[in-house]
C-alpha cells in the first residue's frame, strides 16, 4: 500500500507529465525581461533568475546541482534576455525557467524540468536544492531593492535562507545557493519575466533638477525622478566630450565608460575614470521595455549638463592586479611577508603573522615610490587608499618619506607617520576607504619624490590579517617649476586636434607625458618655428616637457580634443 498522500501523488503525476511533454515538444526560445518592482510578480508566469557580477557578467540559473544551482553565462540587451530554456535536468550549459507560484510573502518557485520547488534546505550549511512537498523553506518573501536586485528570503526555520548569487572564482564554477543573511556573499538576484510583460509606452516625461559634481576624475549625477501618466522603466544617461548621440528606439545601449543604465527611483550615477581637466557633456533619457521594444524619450529638449573633471596628474595607481605591481616588500624581521592574494576575482595586498596555528612577531614594510617631475610640482598631492582586515592585532601604520634610498632597511631612514590621518576597517574583512589626505602638506622638502609605506607589524601573541588596495596618489594644479626662470612657451591652438605650434630660442628634446605619467612622444627640434602632430592622442591633457643643452627645461600644458 502507497504511503504517499493524494495531493502529493497529484503533483508527482503533474510533474513527470510536464517532464514528458518537455522532453518531446521542448520549449521555444523566448524573451524574458527584467521586472523592477512586485508589481511584476505574476502567479503561474515563468521567470529568469539572473545576477549581474562586475568580471563575469550576466549570469542566469541552470540546472540543480546536488546542493546548489548552477549559472551559465546569458547576454542581455537592455533589460531584456533572450534564450532557449533547457528541458535536460542534466545539462549544465542550459538555463532553467521557474514558474511562480504562491502569493505575497510565500511565494514559490518551481523547476518544472526537475520537478521540485526551490527551498533553502539548511541551517548549517549553503544549499539551495529542489523537493517535491512544498514546506515553509520553499516559501520565498521577495522584496525588491531600488537597482532592481531583490532580497529572497525563505520563510521557514532554516537559518541560511536568503538566496544568493556566488561567483565561486576559485573553482571557476559560479553558483547559487543560499546564504546567512550576514555573509559575505552578497550578490543578490534579478528576476526576468517570460514574454517580456506588457509593452509599455514611452514615458511621459523628463527627469527635472539634472546636475553634476564633479571629483577628480569622477562626477556624479543626480536628478529629480520623472514623473506624469507613464513613468520610465530605468534612464540612460551618456557623457560625452563631443556631441550627444541621441539613442534610436528598439536598439538598447549596454553599459560602458560613457553610458549607464540606472533603475527608476535611484536618481543618481557615477561616471569613474574619466579625463581630467576635460569638459563633458551629460545627457538623460527615461525609458520604458527592453530589447526590441525598448522606447525612448527623446522629443523636446531632453536634460543635459557640463561638467569640467579636475587637473588630475597619476603618480602612482596600484590596484595589485600583478603581484605587488609598482610596491615592493621589505621584510624587517619575521617568516612572513606582504604578498599578493585574491578573492572573488579581486587582488590586493595581504600580510598576516598568523601561521601554522600560531601567532608570530613580525614586522614587514610595503613600500612604493612616487616620482615627481623636476620640471613640475603640484599644489596638491593626495593620497586613498582602502584597507581590510580580521582578528585581533596592531594597528597597519602609514608613512611617507623623502631621504629613503628604495632598498636599506627603511628603519635607517626618516619617516613621517600620517596613520591617524586616514579611516582604516575595522574587521571581518569589510573595506573600508581610508579618506584622502594632501602629503604635500607633510612630505619632508616637497616638491621632492617621495615613498609612501604601509608598516605591518605583529607578536607572538595576536597577530591580525590586514589588506590593502586601490593605492592611489594624484597631483593637483601642476605648475612648471622653470616657467619663472625662463620664457613661457606657448603652445597653439590650444585646445587641438591634429597638430600645436610654438617657437624654440634653442634647440631642445621635446618629450610628451599623457595624464598618467606615460611617455607618448619624443622629438628633438631646432630653434625656431614647430610643429607637434597631435592627431594620433587620444582626448585629454598632456604636458610637453622642453629640454635644452644647458641643462635646463620647462613645461608647457595642451589639452587634445
Amino acid at each position: 500500500m502507497s504511503n504517499i498522500k493524494p495531493n502529493n501523488m497529484k503533483k508527482i503525476l503533474f510533474s513527470l507529465v510536464a517532464m514528458l511533454l518537455l522532453s518531446v515538444s521542448g520549449i521555444a526560445q523566448t524573451t524574458f525581461t527584467k521586472v523592477n518592482s512586485a508589481s511584476g510578480l505574476e502567479a503561474g508566469a515563468n521567470y529568469l533568475i539572473v545576477a549581474h557580477h562586475d568580471d563575469l557578467g550576466v549570469l542566469a540559473m541552470g540546472n540543480q546541482k546536488t546542493n546548489n544551482r548552477n549559472a551559465v553565462v546569458v547576454t542581455e540587451n537592455g533589460d531584456a534576455i533572450t534564450v532557449t530554456p533547457g528541458t535536460d535536468p542534466e545539462s549544465t550549459t542550459d538555463v532553467f525557467q521557474i514558474t511562480l507560484g504562491g502569493s505575497t510573502g510565500a511565494w514559490t518557485l518551481f523547476d518544472e524540468v526537475k520537478g521540485g520547488y526551490l527551498y533553502a534546505a539548511s541551517s548549517s550549511s549553503n544549499n539551495l536544492k529542489t523537493q517535491t512537498t512544498l514546506d515553509a523553506n520553499g516559501e520565498w518573501s521577495i522584496t525588491f531593492n531600488n537597482d532592481g536586485t531583490a532580497e529572497v528570503v525563505a520563510q521557514g526555520e532554516n537559518e541560511r535562507n536568503n538566496m544568493r548569487f556566488n561567483p565561486n572564482t576559485q573553482n571557476n564554477a559560479p553558483l547559487f545557493s543560499c546564504y546567512a543573511e550576514t555573509s559575505n556573499i552578497d550578490t543578490r538576484v534579478s528576476f526576468y519575466k517570460a514574454g517580456g510583460g506588457q509593452v509599455l509606452p514611452e514615458p511621459t516625461n523628463y527627469p527635472t533638477n539634472f546636475a553634476g559634481q564633479p571629483d577628480g576624475v569622477d562626477v556624479t549625477l543626480t536628478w529629480t525622478d520623472a514623473v506624469g501618466t507613464q513613468l520610465p522603466s530605468k534612464y540612460l544617461v551618456v557623457a560625452s566630450t563631443g556631441n550627444i548621440t541621441v539613442p534610436v528606439d528598439g536598439t538598447p545601449v549596454a553599459d560602458g565608460s560613457l553610458a549607464k543604465n540606472v533603475t527608476y527611483g535611484v536618481q543618481t550615477v557615477t561616471f569613474s575614470g574619466l579625463q581630467g581637466g576635460v569638459s563633458y557633456h551629460f545627457a538623460i533619457f527615461p525609458y520604458t521595455n527592453g530589447g526590441s521594444n525598448i522606447d525612448y524619450k527623446t522629443d523636446g529638449n531632453y536634460p543635459t549638463v557640463t561638467v569640467a573633471t579636475e587637473d588630475i596628474y597619476y603618480l602612482l595607481n596600484e590596484e595589485f592586479d600583478e603581484d605587488l605591481g609598482s610596491f615592493f616588500a621589505y621584510d624587517a624581521y619575521g617568516d612572513q611577508f606582504w604578498h599578493q592574494a585574491t578573492y572573488q576575482g579581486n587582488a590586493y595586498a595581504q600580510m598576516n603573522g598568523y601561521a601554522d596555528g600560531a601567532s608570530h612577531q613580525n614586522e614587514d614594510w610595503l613600500i612604493g615610490y612616487v616620482e615627481i617631475s623636476p620640471n613640475m610640482v603640484f599644489d596638491e598631492v593626495w593620497l586613498e587608499f582602502k584597507t581590510a582586515m580580521k582578528y585581533e592585532g596592531e594597528q597597519i601604520r602609514v608613512a611617507v618619506s623623502s631621504d629613503y634610498d628604495g632598498q636599506s632597511d627603511p628603519s635607517d631612514f626618516d619617516w613621517i607617520y600620517i596613520t591617524d590621518a586616514f579611516d582604516y576597517s575595522t574587521g571581518n574583512y569589510e573595506w573600508v576607504e581610508s579618506g584622502k589626505v594632501n602629503v604635500a602638506e607633510v612630505v619632508p622638502n616637497y616638491p621632492t619624490s617621495f615613498y609612501v609605506a604601509f608598516i605591518y607589524t605583529s607578536s607572538d601573541e595576536m597577530a591580525a590579517s590586514w589588506e590593502v588596495d586601490g593605492v592611489k596618489v594624484t597631483g593637483m594644479h601642476v605648475n612648471a617649476v622653470n616657467e619663472v626662470e625662463m620664457p613661457v612657451i606657448s603652445l597653439y591652438p590650444n585646445p587641438a586636434n591634429e597638430q600645436v605650434t610654438f617657437t624654440l630660442d634653442s634647440d631642445a628634446q621635446v618629450i610628451v607625458f599623457d595624464m598618467t605619467g606615460r611617455q607618448v612622444s619624443e622629438t628633438n627640434m631646432a630653434v625656431g618655428n614647430a610643429q607637434l602632430n597631435v592627431s594620433e592622442l587620444e582626448s585629454g591633457i598632456y604636458f610637453v616637457n622642453f629640454r635644452f643643452a644647458n641643462g635646463s627645461s620647462t613645461v608647457s600644458k595642451f589639452v587634445k580634443l
